[in-house]
């Protein structure tokens, strides 16, 4: 037996210059490790001492308690050797270089529990949870008021006209349910799980580093944050994407929201984008409301409720762009194809210009613009408008056919501005694809609702 442990130090010491940072990896074995998950012994989880370490033993603690109770049994170290005392005193006992610690790594000593890494690298250690599935009752409640509530709500909305949007609407909704039943769970890309453990650092005491982080963090100090909880957060946004998405329809035409719906979930390469947690669904979201507000608010002549109203529009204005920061120019298209109302709009201009500004000062200047064009995007071009092609013939048969010419302001002037603008920067920055695929869908609605003769 000892010599067969120390043959698998050995092994380890030799292949551990050879694993990256991007590489989780087990001692002595993953087995040792689902033996643990599998086991109903209590656990103790000890953090190390930097916010970093807290937080993502704050993850490691309300993950564990899905499965198992609380109490004297297992302890559970998270950090590293420099960090972490307790994980320092035992880690001679591995054999192993204290560097090792440094990197991703599940280790299973004496009925005690390692989970080590950097500020770099530990939230690859998540892959080693990605498997359970245990949502607390809790959240399931939760979720399935708040799936409800947000159905029952726009479904009464929708139903105060004469018009059939209620029943689309029901359509909808259903076909949102077939989707949360039949697929697959969403999985957290490894770019959304360094914003988790920004997150939990942040719920914990320590420095916001982004936007998307703060908001998350803020969130997690009173849910736990664990994959259930998240993925139902993100199908509730997937739920508010499709139901604003009636409200990018023209007032008097609500139903056609439903095509607006259609022309975007259809689409393959959007679908692929929710399959994956990565907080795009949260800028998605923002965009359909930023948008909804656009055309649907018609602005109060009294001066403090359109100053609300424009804060309102501000606000969603401002969580987009804080999740996707090339979504910057949606205040200048709106200034431009909205001219008539100077107040509002130096108002507009001035609110979000100075929340970005604040966004900068406190997170920092984003990354600058891409000096080329993104390896794959002529491919992702090509991708696009075979998904899109429904919508664009549409969208060219009703212009080549209307009798109406398109007025270069107003709501239809909004989205082809906005659509002109974030196309062809797709091809530099990704992922403005998923958005140009509502930009589209709701000009092309909103062309066949605004050209056809009769409507």
């Amino acid at each position: 037996m000892k010599r067969a442990l120390v043959l698998a130090t050995l092994i380890l010491l030799i292949a551990l210059p050879l694993v990256s940072a991007g590489e989780l990896s087990y001692y002595p074995n993953r087995e040792a490790f689902q033996a643990f998950l599998n086991s109903s012994s209590p656990y103790t989880v000890v953090a190390g001492n930097d916010a970093w370490a807290r937080g993502w033993a704050y993850y490691v603690d309300e993950r564990l308690y899905t499965i198992k109770p609380h109490g004297n049994g297992t302890l559970v170290l998270v950090g590293n050797v420099y960090n972490n005392p307790q994980m320092a005193s035992l880690w001679n006992l591995t054999g192993l270089p204290a560097n090792a610690s440094l990197l991703p790594s599940i280790v299973i000593l004496n009925g005690t529990v390692l989970i080590t890494g950097s500020e770099n690298n530990i939230y690859l250690t998540e892959r080693a949870f990605a498997g359970l599935w245990n949502p607390p009752r809790g959240s399931v409640v939760a979720f399935l008021i708040l799936t409800s509530a947000l159905i029952l709500t726009f479904l009464l909305a929708l139903r105060r006209d004469d018009s059939h949007a209620g029943s689309f609407y029901i359509l909808a909704a259903s076909l949102f349910v077939l989707w949360y039943l039949t697929a697959r769970r969403p999985a957290l890309t490894e770019g959304f799980l360094r914003y988790l453990l920004q997150a939990v650092t942040f719920s914990v005491g320590g420095s916001p580093k982004s936007p998307l982080s703060t908001i998350m963090g803020t969130v997690f100090r009173f849910v736990p944050p664990i994959e259930e909880n998240i993925i139902f957060v993100h199908w509730i946004l997937i739920l508010l994407i499709a139901s604003f998405s009636f409200y990018l329809a023209p007032k008097r035409a609500r139903e056609l929201g439903f095509l607006i719906f259609g022309l975007e979930f259809v689409a393959p390469m959007f679908r692929e984008n929710l399959y994956h947690i990565s907080g795009s669904a949260l800028g998605l979201a923002g965009l359909v409301i930023t948008l909804a507000i656009v055309n649907n608010v018609t602005f109060s002549p009294e001066k403090w409720k359109a100053l609300l109203q424009t804060l309102v529009l501000s606000t969603f204005t401002l969580l987009t762009i804080a999740i996707n920061p090339y979504l910057v120019l949606i205040p200048i298209t709106f200034v431009i194809t909205f001219p008539k109302r100077h107040l509002r709009n130096y108002a507009y201009l001035l609110i979000t210009g100075a929340g970005v500004l604040l966004m900068y000062l406190r997170f920092g200047v984003p990354v600058g613009l891409p000096t080329g064009m993104d390896p794959n995007g002529l491919r992702n071009l090509e991708r696009f408008l075979f998904n899109s092609a429904l919508a664009l013939m549409a969208m060219a048969y009703v212009m080549a056919a209307g009798k109406r010419g398109i007025k270069m302001k107003g709501q239809t002037a909004f989205l082809l501005l906005m659509t002109i603008l974030y196309l062809p920067a797709a091809l530099f920055v990704p992922s403005l694809f998923p958005y140009c695929f509502v930009l589209i869908a709701a000009l092309t609605v909103r062309l066949i609702h605004g050209l056809t003769p009769g409507t």
